[in-house]
């Protein structure tokens, strides 16, 4: 069973429940680069310890994004980022969504709410939590808005995120990769699972 977060009201996870559908639990743990740590106790001393993740269908394909520091790499995931103080978990889905992308979104379904212990090389064990939805478009461009968050965003196949991509980013030597690798992967596991695509 996941952890409860401890900057989110549990009540709202019930409501994201009710209205999307009761997610997938699961857990991972990863060790992380002293650089991608340093992202993590960054966010975690503002009291952020969560993401929400979107998979936005747009048509037979997902919206991706890279950002600055693995620019060029072909290394792209789906867009994230974190509520708030005193704003919901679907208002920050949606404000997120459209700052990294460009798109106005609906969330349509809770897919997993996945723990991480983020192993930081100093024998740091940071927990982290990351709420994946699957969401359609219903407006908007696909263009980068926030530019210093998003070096790019684009469209990818489930084919292209699950082959050459899924490789770079086991392959990169990244905590952060391994787990979006399994995210990943884990989210169209439960996609083909519950036959929502």
């Amino acid at each position: 069973m996941a952890r409860p977060l401890n900057d989110i009201d549990p009540g709202q996870l019930d409501a994201l429940c009710e209205k999307f559908g009761k997610p997938k639990d699961l857990h991972f743990a990863a060790e992380f680069l002293d650089y991608e740590c340093d992202l993590v106790k960054q966010s975690t001393a503002k009291g952020r310890h969560h993401d929400i993740t979107c998979f936005i269908r747009c048509d037979d394909q997902w919206v991706v994004i890279q950002k600055h520091n693995y620019a060029e790499t072909g290394i792209f995931r789906a867009p994230s980022g974190g509520a708030h103080t005193g704003e919901s978990l679907e208002e920050a889905a949606l404000r997120e969504m459209y700052e990294e992308t460009g798109l106005e979104i609906k969330l349509t379904r809770f897919i997993l709410d996945l723990s991480l212990d983020v192993k930081c090389l100093d024998g740091t064990v940071i927990p982290w939590r990351s709420l994946v939805f699957l969401a359609d478009t219903i407006g908007g461009e696909m263009q980068e808005i926030d530019t210093h968050e998003v070096y790019k965003v684009r469209l990818m196949t489930r084919e292209e995120l699950l082959g050459d991509v899924d490789e770079l980013m086991k392959n990169s030597g990244w905590g952060g990769f391994s787990y979006r690798s399994f995210l990943t992967r884990s989210f169209f596991e439960e996609l083909d699972r519950l036959e929502l695509f």
